[in-house]
C-alpha cells in the first residue's frame, strides 16, 4: 500500500537537506531520503570541507618552510598524514552535526536511507516501500566523471572520494585535470611535500576562468614545483611494478606512484528510473527551468544533478527557487549572472559577471586593472602576486575577476556590486580600514578616475578655479 504524503525529497546535499528543513520547519510532511546513512553530500564528505582544510595543512607546512623569510628559523616540517586525515576528519564530523538524521527528524522529517528510484510520475519506491507525494525534489547531486581511457578500469586510482584518506604522503602524483579540484589538490599535495604533475587536455589550467588569472596561478604553480603538461591527451593509464604510468597521444610516457582523476562530474541520474516520472534530462542532467520545475511539474530538482554551475552555494541558491516557487507560490526565477565562483588555492581565484572579452565586445565597456603587489597589506604580508580587475559598462559595474589573497571574500563586495547594478563612484565612495585587503576593491574602483580626474580639462578646471576663487 502507498502512503501519500506532502514532499519527498532525495538527495541530502547543500540543496536537499536546504528544501526538507524549511519545508518541515514551515509545517510540510517531508519524506528525506538519502541513499547514505551520513548526510550532507559530496560537499560535506568529499569535497569543499575536506579539501579547504587539506589547503590550510598544507599552507602550515608551507609558511614553516619558509619562514626565514620572516627573521624566525625552525625545523623543516614532518607531514604525517594519519594526523592529517584526523585533522580532515575533526572538521567534517563538526560540521556534520548540522546534517545529522537526529536533527532533521528533529525538525519532523521522516529519514530514510536508501536509494530511491520512480515507480510514475507520482510515486516513488525505495526499501521496497512505495511513497505517493504531491511534489519532489531530486537532488542526488554529482559524481567523478572518469573517461573512457584505455586501462582505467584496471589500475587503482584516486577520486575525490578517497584522496584525503590516504594511508601515506605519495612520493609522487600525476593529476589529470585542470580545473579547480585539479589546482587545489596539486597545491595541497605539492606543499605537503609530493612530486605533482598536472595534465591539462586544454590550452591552460582553469580554462574557464579569465586567462591573465590562469596565466598568474599556473607561474605560482610551477615556482613551488608542480609541473604543469597542458595540451597533453592521455590515451592509456597502465601500473608499471610499484607506479603508475600515463601514456600520451604523442607517445611520451609519465610515472608517479598515484593518479588523481579530477576532469570533471556528471548528475547522478542513471538510477532513478527518470523516464517513469516524465522527467526530461541528458548528459548534463536533469532539464529544469528558470523556476528549477522539471518537465513534470510537480517535480523541481536542485544542486549539481541539474548540471548548472556544480557549486554549493549554487545549490543553495536554487533551493531557496524552489521553496519560493513550490511552497510559497511566489514566481521566483534563477540569475546565474551575478554568482561569484571561487577557487582556494593560494592566491584565490575568484570572478563574477561578464567575462573581460564580453565587456570589451560592448560598446561603452571599459576594462580597468590593479596590481596586488601595490597594495600596502599584500606588501606587509609578503603576499603581492595576483591582480584585480573591474569591468564596467556605462559607469557601472558589470564583473570583476581576482586573482589575490582572500579573493574569494574580496569578490563579495563586488558581486553585490554587479547584482545591484551598482556605479562605480558607490564602492570608490566607500571608506575601507587601512591597511586590509579590502582596499584593493577601493584601489580598483579607483582606476575607472584615474584618466578622467587627471585629465587636461580636468587641469584647465582645477587652474581656472586655482585662479579666481
Amino acid at each position: 500500500m502507498s502512503a501519500k504524503r506532502d514532499l519527498v525529497v532525495i538527495g541530502g546535499g547543500a540543496g536537499g537537506l536546504v528544501v526538507a528543513s524549511v519545508a518541515a520547519q514551515l509545517g510540510i510532511d517531508v519524506v528525506l531520503i538519502n541513499k547514505e546513512e551520513n548526510m550532507g553530500g559530496d560537499c560535506l564528505h568529499y569535497g569543499c570541507v575536506p579539501s579547504k582544510t587539506l589547503l590550510k595543512s598544507a599552507s602550515v607546512a608551507h609558511v614553516i618552510r619558509h619562514a626565514e623569510q620572516w627573521g624566525v628559523s625552525v625545523d623543516q616540517p614532518v607531514v604525517d598524514m594519519a594526523n592529517v586525515n584526523a585533522v580532515v576528519k575533526k572538521a567534517v564530523d563538526t560540521i556534520q552535526v548540522h546534517d545529522s538524521r537526529e536533527r532533521f527528524e528533529s525538525l519532523g522529517c521522516e529519514v530514510i536511507t536508501g536509494q530511491a528510484h520512480f515507480t510514475s510520475a507520482s510515486q516513488i519506491e525505495v526499501n521496497g516501500k512505495t511513497i505517493d507525494a504531491k511534489r519532489f525534489v531530486i537532488a542526488t547531486g554529482s559524481s567523478v566523471w572518469v573517461p573512457p581511457i584505455k586501462g582505467a578500469d584496471s589500475i587503482n586510482y584516486l577520486t575525490n572520494e578517497d584522496m584525503f584518506s590516504l594511508p601515506k604522503l605519495p612520493d609522487s602524483l600525476i593529476i589529470l585535470g585542470g580545473g579547480a579540484i585539479g589546482v587545489e589538490m596539486a597545491q595541497a599535495y605539492s606543499r605537503l611535500g609530493t612530486k605533482v604533475t598536472i595534465v591539462e587536455l586544454a590550452p591552460r589550467l582553469l580554462s574557464r576562468t579569465d586567462e591573465q588569472l590562469s596565466s598568474i596561478l599556473t607561474e605560482v604553480l610551477t615556482s613551488e614545483g608542480v609541473s604543469v603538461k597542458v595540451n597533453s591527451e592521455v590515451v592509456e593509464v597502465l601500473a608499471n611494478d610499484n607506479l603508475k604510468q600515463v601514456i600520451f597521444k604523442d607517445g611520451n610516457k609519465l610515472e608517479a606512484e598515484e593518479i588523481l582523476f579530477a576532469i570533471g562530474r556528471r548528475a547522478v541520474v542513471d538510477s532513478l528510473a527518470l523516464d517513469k516520472a516524465n522527467i526530461a534530462y541528458d548528459a548534463k542532467g536533469i532539464k529544469v527551468n528558470r523556476k528549477m520545475q522539471t518537465s513534470n511539474k510537480s517535480i523541481y530538482a536542485c544542486g549539481d544533478v541539474t548540471g548548472e554551475m556544480q557549486l554549493t552555494h549554487v545549490a543553495e541558491l536554487q533551493a531557496g527557487i524552489v521553496l519560493a516557487n513550490m511552497i510559497f507560490k511566489w514566481p521566483k526565477k534563477i540569475n546565474y549572472d551575478v554568482i561569484p565562483s571561487v577557487i582556494y588555492t593560494d592566491p584565490e581565484v575568484a570572478q563574477v559577471g561578464v567575462s573581460v572579452e564580453e565587456c570589451k565586445a560592448m560598446s561603452h565597456g571599459e576594462v580597468y586593472q590593479f596590481d596586488v603587489a601595490k597594495l600596502d597589506r599584500a606588501i606587509t604580508d609578503g603576499n603581492g602576486k595576483g591582480i584585480a580587475t573591474i569591468l564596467t559598462n556605462k559607469g557601472r559595474i558589470i564583473g570583476a575577476h581576482i586573482v589575490a589573497p582572500h579573493a574569494g571574500e574580496l569578490i563579495h563586495e563586488l558581486a553585490l556590486a554587479v547584482q545591484e547594478k551598482m556605479k562605480v563612484s558607490k564602492l570608490t565612495s566607500l571608506v575601507h580600514a587601512y591597511p586590509s585587503y579590502s582596499q584593493l576593491n577601493k584601489r580598483l574602483a579607483g582606476q575607472y578616475y584615474n584618466d578622467r580626474l587627471f585629465s587636461r580639462w580636468t587641469k584647465k578646471v582645477v587652474a581656472f578655479l586655482w585662479a579666481y576663487f
